[in-house]
């Protein structure tokens, strides 16, 4: 209603600001010059109507941008998922689309359904070893021997984010067979239901121990990391030992010092040994299977 008046106001305003304009120029420039300008105006108008409309399109254009990023972001922040790192960007925005409501996108009937796991869809058991996967991986992420460099990374940017999203899978298929394997054992359980629930029972605890035995591997490579970082920080310390050197000279501890020197060469010898286990950890991390 308020943009209708405004319109209205507007054309108003412009009728009569030609019609002023025509008057002025028929006084003084005469007929000729009236009627080249009343042919002109139409194509003002029309310039200024596209104008317009081109403006008010980018604007549109610009706040829904604006609005998807911001929804975009609170996906991020509420919606725990594990994507394939193979995904592009494109493809990475459309899987996070499939959880903004106005969209109207079903995360169920995304074509990229497969290739995204939603950790609230896990069941208890699948989220702890997912969450112990993805603590492993951080502690690695996050340690001083990956900022710096020293350890493989083909492991560190290839491999680990591969073998997450693979432990998410599988995790994500034994959620659902243990719940098939539970609607089934619902009601009377006869020898004939067991005789075929059995063998599919222990076909996914073996599953659910492999899984186990990748998350332990991936724990212990972290671990072999963590070890590597503390002889790194060893090494810092004894960018020190200077203090306490001349601290020893000074009470005459000739056999403090000749320790203080010794166990430079103990320490070097550590980080080099921690560094070379943290990499062969990594390197027994072995792909599992192509998703």
């Amino acid at each position: 209603m308020a943009k209708g008046c405004l319109y209205a106001l507007t054309s108003v305003a412009g009728c009569a600001t030609l019609f002023v304009l025509g008057f002025v120029l028929y006084v003084n420039l005469g007929s000729g010059v009236l009627l080249l300008a009343l042919l002109m105006a139409p194509i003002g108008l029309c310039g200024l109507v596209v104008a317009h409309d081109v403006m008010n399109h980018r604007a549109v254009n610009a706040n829904e941008r604006l609005r998807l990023a911001r929804e975009r972001d609170r996906v991020r922040r509420t919606v725990d998922l594990v994507t394939d790192p193979s995904l592009t960007e494109v493809e990475r925005l459309a899987v996070i689309d499939c959880f903004i409501p106005r969209l109207g996108r079903n995360p169920a009937r995304s074509p990229y359904r497969d290739r995204f796991v939603a950790v609230d869809d896990l069941s208890p058991p699948s989220r702890a070893l997912l969450e112990r996967a993805r603590a492993a991986v951080m502690s690695v992420y996050t340690s001083q021997v990956m900022q710096r460099r020293l350890l493989d990374d083909l492991a560190n940017e290839t491999l680990l984010p591969r073998q997450l999203w693979e432990i998410a899978m599988l995790l994500r298929v034994q959620t659902h067979l243990q719940e098939e394997q539970d609607q089934a054992r619902q009601g009377r359980v006869t020898p004939e239901l067991l005789a075929v629930l059995e063998p599919q029972q222990e076909a996914l605890r073996r599953s659910v121990a492999s899984v186990t035995a990748r998350v332990e591997s991936l724990e212990r490579y972290a671990g072999r990391v963590q070890e590597a970082d503390a002889a790194l920080r060893a090494i810092d310390a004894l960018g020190n030992n200077h203090k306490y050197r001349a601290l020893l000279a000074h009470t005459d501890d000739t056999d403090g010092l000749r320790e203080l020197e010794a166990q430079g060469d103990t320490v070097q010898e550590t980080l080099t040994r921690s560094v070379r286990d943290a990499i062969e950890a990594g390197q027994t991390l072995e792909p599992g299977p192509p998703a």
